[in-house]
Formats: structure tokens, C-alpha cells, sequence
């Protein structure tokens, strides 16, 4: 009788893809530091430091707060390299506003490529639309679906699970670029 040995099999939870997401979409940019994952009582904390305080006020703006897992709750900070707290800008906000929120906080990221305003269909308000690279994010997940064990998601995907989709009622709609040539 043959006996087909079994690894052990751990999957990562949700909240650890969710930092790894943050740390290779936001933290693409070299002036930007995301972790470490940090357990606290019953939360787990996410600190992204980040070199530029406009660019920290900016990030923080676009960053969810808080993101909850079942009963987990993951809570996101925006620091500066001297350790202090960073807010996100107030409402109201149009969409210029946040679109120039948009290129402060993305600029310098590889993934990142324009930031459009147009309204998403005719005589309705205007949306942002951030728009990517098509390039593919990929981290190591426990992921045993996939051969290599990786996560692997389309860069504006995976910036649209990361930041908000809609600031002071303005839609944000992630969009990867049309260009071929990008």
C-alpha cells in the first residue's frame, strides 16, 4: 500500500493578503514604507510611512481607514518619517480635487499612469478615473489554487480593494490603460 505524504497546509488569512496588497500597490513608490503587520488586543494595524507629507496627506485621503474581515478588523495609519500621525484631507472635496489628490499620492509609482475626470455617463456628475499600467501585482499568499503558491491581480484591481471608491460622494472607478504602448 503506497501512502501519499501530506504537507501541512496553512492559508493566509485574509487580512495578511490585504497588507501584502497594500504593501506592493502603494508601497510600489520608494518613498513610501508599508508595514509591519502589527497584532494589537483584537485588531490588527497597518502603518505605511510615507517621506513626503503632502504625499502622506494625499495617501491617507485615499487609503480605507479600516477594512473588517469576518470578526478581524484591520485599521490603516499614515505616518511621516518623524512618526507623526497623518489625517485625511476633510469634505468636501470635487472631483478635480481628488483627481490632484490622486497624482500626488500616486506619483512616482510605477503602476500608476494618468488620473482622468469625465463623467461616467452623459449629464450624470463627474467621476475620477485612476488609471493603471496593465501589469499584474504578484506576492507570495499560501495560495493553494496556484502552482507557485502567489497571489497574482491586476494592478488597478488590486489598487481599487486597497483605496476608497468614492470620497465626498465623487466615484472613483479604477481603470487599467488603453494605451498599448504603456
Amino acid at each position: 500500500m503506497n501512502m501519499i505524504e501530506t504537507k501541512n497546509v496553512e492559508l493566509s488569512p485574509p487580512w495578511v493578503t490585504y497588507f501584502n496588497e497594500i504593501k506592493y500597490s502603494v508601497g510600489a513608490d520608494p518613498s513610501v514604507t508599508v508595514g509591519p503587520l502589527i497584532p494589537v488586543v483584537d485588531v490588527y494595524l497597518i502603518i505605511v510611512i510615507v517621506s513626503d507629507n503632502e504625499k502622506a496627506k494625499a495617501i491617507a485621503t485615499l487609503l480605507h481607514p479600516t477594512k473588517t474581515f469576518g470578526n478581524v478588523e484591520v485599521l490603516v495609519v499614515v505616518i511621516n518619517t518623524h512618526g507623526e500621525l497623518i489625517t485625511p484631507l476633510p469634505c468636501p472635496l470635487d472631483a478635480f480635487e481628488i483627481a490632484s489628490i490622486f497624482q500626488t499620492a500616486l506619483t512616482g509609482n510605477d503602476f500608476f499612469q494618468e488620473v482622468v475626470v469625465q463623467p461616467q455617463l452623459p449629464d450624470e456628475p463627474d467621476a475620477v478615473y485612476p488609471v493603471f499600467k496593465p501589469e499584474v501585482i504578484q506576492f507570495f499568499n499560501d495560495d493553494i489554487s496556484n502552482l507557485c503558491n502567489t497571489f497574482t491581480g491586476v494592478a488597478a484591481n488590486v489598487f481599487q480593494d486597497v483605496l476608497r471608491n468614492q470620497i465626498c460622494e465623487v466615484s472613483i472607478l479604477f481603470s487599467t490603460s488603453c494605451d498599448e504602448e504603456s
